[in-house]
């Protein structure tokens, strides 16, 4: 029965840790996501390591072991693509590439904290259902967040709509996340 529970209390602790890590990468972002999952298109050969690195490392050190960065990178190409569910992301609105967002179910599932924030929501789902294919910023493809073999560190990369994208590094400090560095900037 011990280890029962303990084993329950291990995973639900995981399950927090991961709900709060996707709450920190959301927290500047549009609430509008695409309902498909995202495998970024990271490489682990020693050049693009080294400019990652670079990347990271621009303003202070935060980063000094490739290992751990090969790993999370490994780990990302080969994770399974699924679509993300209401219950695994807060407030957001999940939609299908190319589908037109409707006004109220969006309003009920962001729950803007403001007139303000609602009429802003308002007018770019306006703007976006009329050209869907011209809009750069919307939906926000995310992928699933990567953990190193020791949970101190985490990767998840974005996409905005047909702009660009990047990744971010997270790390574990005293039960909290924190985001320590982006990398792998790209643009179309």
């Amino acid at each position: 029965m011990k280890k029962i529970l303990y084993l329950f209390i291990i995973l639900f602790s995981y399950n927090l840790s991961s709900q709060d890590l996707l709450d920190l990468a959301l927290v500047d972002k549009t609430k509008i996501i695409n309902k498909d999952g995202y495998k970024p298109n990271l490489k682990t050969d020693k050049w693009n390591i080294y400019n990652y690195l670079y990347e990271l490392n621009e303003s202070k050190r935060i980063l000094n072991d490739s290992i751990t960065l090969i790993e999370l990178i490994s780990k990302s190409t080969t994770q399974n693509l699924t679509e993300w569910k209401v219950d695994e992301l807060n407030e957001v609105y999940l939609i299908k590439k190319n589908q037109k967002i409707s006004i109220n179910a969006a309003l009920e599932s962001i729950k803007p904290k403001s007139k303000e924030q609602e009429r802003e929501l308002k007018r770019k789902i306006r703007q976006y259902n009329n050209n869907p294919n011209k809009w750069r910023g919307w939906p926000i493809s995310i992928s699933r967040p990567v953990y190193s073999n020791d949970n101190k560190y985490s990767v998840i990369s974005f996409k905005f709509g047909n702009n660009g994208g990047y990744s971010c590094l997270y790390q574990n400090l005293n039960q909290e996340w924190k985001l320590i560095g982006v990398f792998n900037r790209f643009a179309y």
